[in-house]
């Protein structure tokens, strides 16, 4: 089975096992449930899964899945409840397709201690909503950043890039090693609600855009912050993993917002006709 296939299948055999424990009250694996699907989450948008898949064929068979020795000596506490979670999801599985997707979540828990990931999982966990949409590298144009996907032997995939003050994302395909990058619009929803709750009257203003940076480097955006600059009001977007601000105009977002989901409407309604 492809390692997306198998993530998949993961993915909904824990969705099961939170609906079971939400409807039977059982309050403890409802609360871990969705822990389990955060670390899922962060190696997705970490552009790991292909490192995941190596990790899987790594492993020598055994008929029941093991824990790491770096998870057992990690102080990490929730790490150790939802390894307890999955191994006892494991031996109440009633068939060998649910078994597999217990070993992949199990595995999963015990790749992010071996790769000495488990503080930035719970970092990623504890913080998100103190963060922007994950982008893991920046570059000035677009012709830097084909350069960097082509010229690596297997690209982190799928991944969030900035090129300029807009988000991409960077794919690649170990199986037929295509890669490409296209135009990810995560932040464009935000920027809607944030507007539609209203601008601020008194937003800081400058005359340029090197003068917003330069404020914003000393009064980082805790993530997300309006500022003018012209007369234009921007949303300073703070990407703390990368240390640096995105610009990205307001009016023109929206403008571009609104067209994206309307191409998107159309094709959608076209394919339901077909």
């Amino acid at each position: 089975m492809r390692i997306h296939d198998a993530l998949i299948s993961a993915s909904r055999f824990a969705a099961a096992r939170w609906q079971a424990a939400r409807l039977e009250g059982r309050e403890e694996e409802k609360r871990l449930w969705p822990q389990v699907s955060e670390y899922r989450a962060f190696i997705g948008e970490t552009g790991q899964v292909y490192l995941f898949e190596d990790y899987l064929r790594g492993l020598p068979p055994t008929p029941r899945p093991h824990v790491s020795p770096a998870l057992d000596a990690s102080k990490d506490a929730t790490s150790h409840e939802v390894m307890r979670l999955l191994l006892k999801a494991f031996d109440e599985a009633p068939d060998p397709e649910q078994k597999q997707s217990a070993v992949v979540l199990i595995n999963l828990v015990n790749f992010i201690a071996d790769t000495e990931q488990l503080a930035a999982v719970e970092d990623y966990i504890n913080n998100r909503l103190d963060y922007a949409p994950l982008a893991i590298a920046h570059f000035t144009a677009h012709d830097e950043a084909e350069a960097w996907l082509k010229g690596l032997e297997e690209p982190p995939s799928p991944a969030r890039i900035l090129i300029g003050d807009k988000y991409y994302l960077a794919w690649y395909s170990r199986e037929d090693n295509a890669r490409g990058i296209y135009r990810d619009y995560i932040i464009e929803p935000y920027i809607a609600e944030l507007a539609a709750r209203g601008i601020p009257p008194a937003t800081p203003s400058f005359d340029t855009r090197a003068e917003a940076e330069g404020w914003l480097k000393n009064h980082p955006a805790s993530p997300f912050d309006f500022v003018s600059i012209a007369g234009e009001h921007y949303l300073a977007v703070h990407h703390k993993r990368l240390m640096r601000h995105t610009l990205h105009p307001v009016a023109s977002a929206l403008t571009e917002w609104e067209e994206t989901k309307r191409v998107q409407g159309a094709a959608e309604t076209e394919e339901g006709g077909e």
